[in-house]
């Protein structure tokens, strides 16, 4: 039996259909921009010395789904300029007549309807953030049962039995922690900046621009934290797998007469085998992780470059508040998309290390 057969048979005993759906669903929330890519289709590609996916197409697919996001942005930018422009005149009418409490109550109504289209927004990104982490963290949790057998199976033992608990246990603590305290904090933030936008004076502004940065320290520090505590676990468990795998090797050679050396290469082949199965996995699975953040990142980008041109249009025309509050709320939109790129970033720094662990040093 070739390798070739080895890995196709291995390959039909995995559960990897729930996977395949994960990014179907994300090539169709792309627009069909982005490369049809499956795990058949990388281990083929890597077997036979050709690119793993087509590039040019993914970079190309990008950009479009950018510009049509700017494109779908650009409404909500129309509509707070317009509004911002009858600020602007009720301003001027009320200094040029003297009629400063209808002038007044007219800016307070507009200035709700500021309100009210960037808080309706901001809820669609909170909701859309919330719901690209639920799928991140599952699709995680639908690798590990997965790629952790098949470290196993590599001679893994301990990496897989100390990895499995640890970067499991990040990755639902991590996720609970965002959800409960970190992204409810930035949108906190935002309500805090917006209802200080209807005042001349600094009332909570200053609150909500601490919690937002507080949000964005606590995430950087969850990564830095559950990250580094699994890279050192998969180096310290790294060394005594390998001891162990050319240890089983050796024995299998040396003290099986005659068809030892003839197992121990057949136990090459087939921990070769399932190498690159766990690896191509693996692949797959850094590629959807990057496909979740970049369709959501690419809408957050898009809504925060609105905002913040509509703070520089609006500026000399309309209410210097008002214009603060669109800046703030770009930058709390850029916070939304930090703290989707540090989750993403961990997901890929426990998926690089499961790479790392069977890449090669136990197949040596």
């Amino acid at each position: 039996m070739d390798y070739k057969s080895i890995i196709q048979e291995q390959l039909a005993k995995l559960e990897l259909s729930e996977l395949e759906e994960i990014m179907d669903s994300a090539t169709l929330d792309s627009g069909n921009r982005m490369p049809d890519i499956s795990i058949q289709g990388l281990i083929d590609n890597a077997i036979n010395g050709q690119p793993i996916f087509d590039s040019q197409t993914m970079i190309h697919g990008f950009i479009d789904l950018f510009l049509y996001e700017i494109k779908s942005s650009i409404i909500l930018g129309v509509q707070l300029v317009t509004i911002c422009i009858v600020i602007g005149l009720l301003t001027n009418l009320s200094n040029s007549f003297g009629n400063k409490a209808v002038s007044r109550l007219g800016i307070v109504v507009c200035g709700c309807f500021v309100i009210g289209l960037c808080l309706n927004n901001f809820s669609q990104t909170f909701n859309m953030c919330a719901d690209t982490l639920n799928t991140m963290t599952r699709t995680m949790q639908l690798l590990l049962p997965i790629l952790i057998p098949l470290l196993i199976t590599l001679g893994g033992f301990t990496s897989g039995s100390v990895l499995n608990p640890v970067i499991a246990g990040a990755i639902t603590m991590f996720n609970t922690i965002l959800q409960t305290f970190i992204l409810p904090a930035i949108f906190i933030s935002s309500i805090f900046i917006l209802v200080n936008s209807l005042t001349e004076r600094d009332y909570v502004n200053k609150l909500g621009v601490f919690l937002r940065s507080t949000a964005t320290f606590a995430t950087g520090l969850c990564v830095t934290f559950f990250a580094g505590l699994t890279a050192i676990q998969g180096f310290v468990t790294e060394t005594a797998d390998g001891m162990l795998v050319n240890t089983a090797r050796y024995s299998v050679n040396n003290f099986v007469p005659i068809v030892g050396g003839f197992a121990a290469d057949s136990i090459d082949m087939v921990l070769s085998c399932v190498g690159v199965i766990k690896n191509g996995i693996s692949i797959f699975g850094v590629i959807l992780v990057l496909l979740l953040l970049a369709i959501p990142l690419m809408k957050l980008l898009a809504i925060a470059m609105v905002y913040k041109i509509t703070a520089i249009v609006i500026e000399p025309i309309g209410n210097k508040q008002v214009s603060g509050c669109m800046n703030e709320m770009g930058n709390s939109v850029i916070t939304m998309a930090v703290v989707l790129f540090l989750a993403a970033l961990m997901f890929l720094v426990f998926l690089t290390i499961i790479i790392g662990i069977g890449g090669g040093s136990l197949l040596r």
